[in-house]
Formats: structure tokens, C-alpha cells, sequence
């Protein structure tokens, strides 16, 4: 078996067989590069890297400040999880909820790190079982 540039999927040039390498949620967290210390920089480049790969999944609010789209809000729903951080002064709210069935049975608020890397467990299990989400973590990953 061949791995392909990014190393995600192996082709095997006998069959045609392809198989999926899994993505660990490190490998995301150096994709995404995200400052926890400035909560503008953090919404900003959440916001940017998800509406590039997973805008289907993400809601994304924005206030205009002076001329510039300053993201305030940003959901991700990757279910049964959904990910909210919600700009609060000058830091950042950051929740995880369970919801079966359209129903939240528990929210938990969280310190940033935490939610950070549940969030990014989250996007690495779905990137495990979608080969889509899997091309894009490898862009965001810093693959061509």
C-alpha cells in the first residue's frame, strides 16, 4: 500500500483498495495553531479555520467593529456534542453540551484548554468516520 501526499489513505496499486489512516486531536491542535491568552485571536482563527472546513457543522455570530467582522459567538455541532465559546469581556465562555434527539441533556461550562481539547477530540472522531472531514483536517494540518 501507497500512502498518499498527505499520508491520510493508502491506495493499494494491486486491487484499488484504499484505507483511512485515523487523526489523533493533536495533530489538529497543530493545525490550528489557536491562542487560548488573546480571546479576540482565538475566536478569530476558530472562527476562520471552521468556516473553511466545517461550515455545515459551525454557526458562527459576528459584530461589525470598526469595519471588521469580530466573531462573538461560535457553535459547533458535532452530535451528540455541540461546542459553544461566546465572547464574555475579554474572555472567552466556552460550554459543551450532550444532545439526544434534539434535546440538551447536559451543559457544562469550562475552562478554555479544557474545552479546546474536547472540542478537538470531537472534530478528530468525526474525521475518523468522514474521508471529507479528513481531507480538511489534513489541509488545516498543514498538508497541500
Amino acid at each position: 500500500m501507497q500512502p498518499d501526499a498527505l499520508a491520510r489513505t493508502y491506495h493499494c496499486q494491486y486491487c484499488g483498495d484504499v484505507q483511512q489512516v485515523g487523526v489523533h486531536a493533536d495533530q489538529i491542535a497543530e493545525g490550528m495553531a489557536l491562542d487560548l491568552s488573546n480571546v479576540d485571536k482565538f475566536l478569530a482563527q476558530l472562527a476562520n479555520t471552521l468556516s473553511q472546513g466545517f461550515a455545515e457543522f459551525s454557526h458562527i455570530e459576528a459584530q461589525n467593529v470598526g469595519g471588521v467582522q469580530v466573531p462573538v459567538s461560535i457553535e459547533v455541532r458535532l452530535e451528540p456534542d455541540v461546542f459553544t465559546a461566546v465572547r464574555a469581556g475579554n474572555r472567552a465562555q466556552c460550554f459543551h453540551k450532550k444532545v439526544v434527539r434534539g434535546v440538551a441533556l447536559r451543559t457544562t461550562e469550562m475552562p478554555i484548554d479544557q474545552w479546546v481539547e474536547k472540542l478537538l477530540d470531537g472534530l478528530a472522531s468525526h474525521a475518523n468516520e468522514s474521508a471529507r472531514a479528513a481531507w480538511v483536517l489534513g489541509k488545516l494540518s498543514g498538508g497541500k
